[in-house]
């Protein structure tokens, strides 16, 4: 009895380190973008559209400008609390970002619903997700604050610009990439979840997708498409390929569950194609030349190597992924982010835009956004491997980066494990720099 007083007591201290954690992660991140707000290169340009956004004439507005919800929440601030356009720019980004951390650590906390490895945390062989199903609520919290700092590996003798020419998950100057990363999140962890459960129950036509959940899957793609189209520039063939994926593993039993998505997708891939010939053929847009294929043309305008540039962003992610399918862990959450950036891929290295804009690249957002969700996928496995490691192993394991049972391929699994928390803090650091960069030394970008 002295022992479960004990360990209640433990939990309780547990929960609320947490939530002081939780607290100072959003206040931190916060505080961060509201700074970078004062020196962004792109602020002044969405700045001084919010100051002549024309409500009178809505339709005319959403020609002009065919991504206004960062806009509107901007002078919505400033009508409610009176700032300056500058000051309702920085609060409303600080905002979204420490939006962004919470929700990130929630899904981290509680991560079995979207894992697709088993119910209550257990994967599909028997092994344990995570202890308990996900991280503590202390755990949730690093995790996520380390997702929110994190940028390419810095490597002053080859990029001198920690952002340009590598990019980054956390593109800290560009205001609409902050207003539709949240908003990407949730989608991409509820449709997910939608996936994963329709799959468990074996595709049975009473368990398809949830009324509820598909009209409010609708207005979130409608809502993204709004904050801006990058989202769903790689969440659109990223779905289509996983649907197609299952339509062969499960031998069209997905069939009427991918019909489901497809028309919850929908209305949102009308307003896609009403916003690609505005922002691209548009005469409201005086910038607008249309696009071309030019491959490698705009990647390889920032960076001397295109490929040791991509690798310096993605190399943590990249090797958890790796060490993820040796340990026979990876699952179609995984696949799916991963297939998402395979699509921001193929248009940022592909496609460019004609006239003054090519040097915009503009193509470019998906694949960022894309790299926050594989981010996002290699902190969630790499908790769950150093969970794995802590729990007792049975012994039986054959693979050798399990992480259960005892003597040498336990050493490997830990071996591998350090080697990627070594490149998770180079990317850490160089994440810290690049806000030193931007805050104190006071660069655009």
């Amino acid at each position: 009895m002295r022992g479960q007083v004990e360990k209640r007591s433990e939990g309780a201290l547990a929960v609320i380190a947490g939530i002081c954690l939780l607290l100072a992660g959003a206040a931190a991140v916060f505080y961060a973008a509201y700074k970078v707000s004062y020196v962004s290169v792109d602020y002044g340009i969405h700045v001084d559209i919010v100051k002549e956004l024309d409500w009178s004439d809505p339709v005319q507005m959403l020609r002009e400008h065919p991504e206004p919800v960062w806009h509107l929440l901007v002078r919505a601030a400033m009508s409610v609390g009176g700032f300056s356009a500058e000051r309702a720019a920085g609060l409303v980004s600080g905002g979204l970002c420490a939006l962004t951390y919470l929700l990130a650590a929630h899904f981290l906390y509680r991560p079995a619903s979207f894992s697709g490895r088993g119910t209550a945390g257990t994967g599909a062989a028997g092994g344990a997700v995570f202890p308990s199903g996900g991280l503590s609520v202390p755990g949730a919290a690093l995790a996520a604050l380390v997702l929110s700092l994190v940028s390419a590996v810095y490597v002053p003798w080859f990029n001198d610009k920690p952002y340009l020419g590598q990019g980054s998950p956390n593109p800290w100057h560009n205001p609409t990439t902050l207003m539709v990363r949240p908003i990407g999140l949730v989608i991409f962890i509820l449709v997910m979840g939608e996936c994963i459960r329709v799959r468990r129950a074996g595709f049975r036509r009473g368990q398809g997708l949830r009324i509820w959940k598909g009209i409010l899957l609708a207005v979130l793609l409608l809502l993204s498409n709004l904050s801006k189209p990058s989202f769903v520039q790689v969440f659109y063939p990223a779905i289509f390929v996983l649907m197609v994926l299952w339509l062969i593993v499960y031998r069209f039993r997905n069939f009427f569950f991918a019909l489901q998505l497809l028309l919850c997708c929908l209305p949102s891939v009308g307003l896609m194609g009403a916003q690609f010939l505005s922002a691209f053929y548009g005469s409201s847009n005086s910038d607008s030349a249309g696009i071309t294929i030019a491959p490698f043309k705009v990647a390889g305008l920032y960076t001397d190597n295109i490929a040791f540039s991509t690798l310096l962003v993605l190399v943590f992610p990249l090797l958890v992924a790796l060490c993820t399918l040796v340990r026979r862990a990876f699952d179609w959450t995984a696949l799916f982010a991963w297939i998402m950036l395979a699509a921001g891929m193929a248009e940022k290295f592909l496609l460019a835009e004609n006239g003054s804009r090519l040097w915009h690249g503009n193509f470019n957002w998906g694949y960022i956004l894309a790299v926050y969700f594989v981010w996002f996928i290699g902190i969630r496995d790499f908790s769950s491997w150093l969970g794995s490691l802590r729990g007792s192993g049975t012994g039986r394991e054959k693979n050798p980066l399990s992480g259960g049972g005892q003597g040498a391929g336990r050493v490997l699994s830990i071996l591998a494990w350090i080697l990627c928390g070594i490149l998770l803090l180079a990317h850490l650091v160089s994440g810290i720099y690049y806000l030193y960069y931007l805050i104190v030394l006071g660069n655009g970008i």
